[in-house]
Parts: C-alpha cells; structure tokens; sequence
C-alpha cells in the first residue's frame, strides 16, 4: 500500500493505481487477530459505541407493541413488555456466556439474532387469543435463533 503495488509469489512486482481499500472488522478476539498501526493508518475510522439496553428494549418494544396492538388483543398486548426484556436479557447472557472459540467460530451473536427473534414472531401470520400460545411462539422463537447454532449439549 505504502509502495503503489506489491510483490506477487514469483517476485515480481506488481503496480496498482488508482486502488481505494475499504475494510470492515471487529475487535480482536474469538479468533479475530488484532490488527497493526502500520496497517491501520491508511484507513478512515467509523465506529459506534454499543446500545445500551434500554435503547435496544425500547426499539424492539416499539416494533413488537405497534404489531401487537395493530393484531392482538389486549391479553397479549401486555406482553410485549416482558418478552421483550427476557429476550433482551437472554441475548446478553448468550454473548457472554458463549463466546466464540476455534471450533465454535460461529458463536458471533449481535442484533441481527436478536430481530431475528421478533421478526419470526412477526411472521406468523394468524391470529392468537391466548397468552400461552404467544409464550411458546416466543419459545420457539428463540430456540431457532439461538440453540439452533450451538454443537454441544453444555452449551
């Protein structure tokens, strides 16, 4: 990058220009190495600071209760509070208890499982009258998203 080109596997030097480099990373870990200053200086930062949980209770309350109060009656209405905080909850015990290791690389949990959960909710396309069927939806639910992915029983 610092010399317009580099060298191929036959020793050849090979020029580029006009190269723009975009990249995209996590932080080191979970078999993520961390990546130098050298390399680093050449590129533009865009970052964010992680959601508190609060904001991500109150994003996917939004969602679910405009769905539940647009299909739903009211005994189910009231339970869009505390499904989304077990959700919320269980998403954070999960990215800390199951971190992701060599052979569990695909341990990597963000909020797109966690939509994942409401938006299979979403989907279900009839209508429910009884709060206990909404809680095994919600069961459900969750152990497509999240159990679906693990490889062994202690997990």
């Amino acid at each position: 990058m610092d010399h317009g080109g580099w060298y191929d596997r036959l020793n050849t030097f090979r020029r580029m220009d006009d190269v723009q480099f975009v990249a995209a990373m996590g932080p080191p870990g979970g078999g993520r190495n961390p990546v130098t200053n050298r390399l680093l200086r050449h590129f533009n930062f865009i970052s964010f600071t992680e959601m508190s949980d609060n904001s991500i209770s109150r994003i996917f309350t939004t969602i679910l209760g405009a769905f539940f109060k647009k299909y739903f009656n009211e005994s189910i209405q009231g339970a869009c509070d505390p499904l989304v905080t077990a959700t919320v909850e269980m998403y954070n015990n999960i990215r800390a208890e199951l971190l992701p290791t060599p052979s569990k690389s695909h341990y990597t949990f963000n909020l797109r499982d966690l939509s994942k959960v409401f938006q299979g909710m979403q989907a279900l396309g009839v209508a429910l009258e009884d709060p206990r069927k909404m809680t095994r939806l919600w069961a459900h639910e969750v152990l497509r998203v999240f159990h679906d992915r693990l490889v062994s029983d202690e997990d």
